[in-house]
């Protein structure tokens, strides 16, 4: 299962923001990656993300 990581912007912890589905079109990754825009690392840091904040590493 793919998945987009993202860094947190408070201590730099890079973490899964977003698994997709093996099927999902570029169309639904967009979709995905704008409805989840608040996102908490291990250590408890909350911030928003935009799409260019996701980074596919699958």
């Amino acid at each position: 299962m793919p998945m987009l990581m993202i860094k947190c912007k408070t201590c730099g912890e890079v973490f899964a923001g977003v698994y997709l589905p093996e099927e999902s079109s570029s169309e639904a990754k967009q979709t995905l990656v704008q409805s989840s825009k608040s996102h908490t690392c291990s250590r408890g840091h909350e911030n928003e993300y935009s799409e260019s904040d996701f980074m596919d590493w699958s």
